[in-house]
């Protein structure tokens, strides 16, 4: 009798201990959370105009573009990330990362917002999300045709750094809506009226992206002025220039292009080289273009120089001829020469050239 009662108590004391054990672990577990859910929301603070439930969208593309500016600046990439009890796109901790969920009830703007999200996220599957959410801009838009005011706005006032005004040209250039032309056009004019490298960048990238210079007149203008008075800003001027064809330039403006590539030509890196030689030669009277390859292929020359010349004889901006060819000939019999090889090659692939010739090229090598 005396051993039953022995491990009834026994029994009894093992399973407080069990209990106890378990209040604690849990109560542990629990503050643990709520530490960790602490941690997070402070590291989440976003001005709270973002994270505010948006007005509908009749109302949004009737604000003006001072008030835009004002939004565009809460979603920008640089800011923290929004905090998820007020935003409808929703974050969560992984393994120290940050995943990030766009609503399906998601507005347009918290769809821009979710966007520049995902571009600051270091979370490795982002590039997966932003095909659906382009989407979801897509559909917003065909819902909706005011929104796609609200995306023309955004991309005007957008911060250059950021990658989601490319993204949403996609958007704008799918788009079916009334009066788009129209709408398009007048983005181009207010990002020219902007006088900025930011504004040229997009309307450049606007205008290359939706093929909006191949007629319109008023465009091919705009990016004519780009591209012969942006002297403090090369990089613009260079894509202006590729969007150009040598017959949309009358004479003193084709000159004035080539007068001021050759005299950047001087100073220009190696890398650049090959791009304004080539446009020297894309935007110079065919006449003329002879003449100007063989000057360039003079010894005293770099060598990036005069490997840029044979890569234009490559391509057929430069036609071939008897005076060029002897030329070449002249180069590639020079072993010393180290243009010597490439000068040889260029003969036997793009002029035409006898027998005799070919065995003066063997025995001259």
């Amino acid at each position: 009798m005396k051993g039953n009662y022995t491990a009834t108590f026994i029994v009894i004391m093992l399973t407080l201990a069990a209990f106890a054990g378990g209040y604690w672990l849990g109560t542990r577990n629990t503050l643990e959370h709520l530490r960790s859910d602490k941690a997070l929301s402070n590291n989440q603070n976003l001005s709270t105009d973002i994270s505010k439930p948006l007005s509908n969208s009749n109302s949004q593309a009737a604000q003006s573009s001072t008030t835009f500016g004002k939004i565009i600046e809460n979603i920008s990439p640089h800011v923290e990330l929004p905090n998820t009890e007020k935003s409808n796109f929703q974050l969560a901790e992984v393994q120290n990362d940050i995943e990030l969920t766009l609503f399906e009830n998601a507005s347009i703007m918290d769809t821009i917002a979710f966007l520049n999200a995902l571009n600051a996220s270091e979370n490795k599957d982002r590039f997966d999300k932003f095909a659906p959410a382009l989407e979801s801009l897509r559909n917003a838009v065909k819902n909706n045709p005011d929104n796609f005011q609200i995306l023309i706005d955004y991309f005007a006032e957008s911060d250059i750094d950021s990658e989601i005004p490319y993204y949403i040209t996609s958007v704008l250039q799918s788009a079916e809506v009334e009066g788009k032309d129209i709408l398009m056009n007048d983005l181009v004019l207010r990002l020219s009226a902007q006088g900025t490298s930011s504004g040229n960048t997009r309307l450049l990238h606007l205008i290359s992206s939706t093929g909006m210079h191949y007629e319109n007149e008023e465009i091919i203008s705009t990016i004519k002025n780009i591209a012969l008075y942006s002297q403090a800003d090369s990089t613009n001027r260079t894509y202006a220039l590729d969007l150009l064809m040598p017959y949309q330039l009358n004479p003193t403006e084709k000159n004035k292009v080539v007068s001021d590539l050759s005299f950047a030509l001087n100073h220009a890196p190696r890398e650049e080289v090959s791009y304004i030689l080539e446009n020297i030669i894309r935007f110079s009277n065919k006449s003329e273009r002879i003449n100007l390859a063989t000057n360039y292929l003079a010894y005293t020359n770099n060598f990036e120089t005069r490997v840029a010349i044979l890569s234009t004889m490559h391509n057929g901006s430069i036609k071939p001829s008897d005076a060029l060819k002897e030329k070449l000939f002249g180069i590639a019999e020079n072993s010393s020469d180290p243009l010597s090889t490439h000068a040889r090659d260029t003969l036997l692939y793009v002029f035409e050239i006898d027998n005799d010739e070919y065995e003066r090229l063997r025995s001259g090598g």
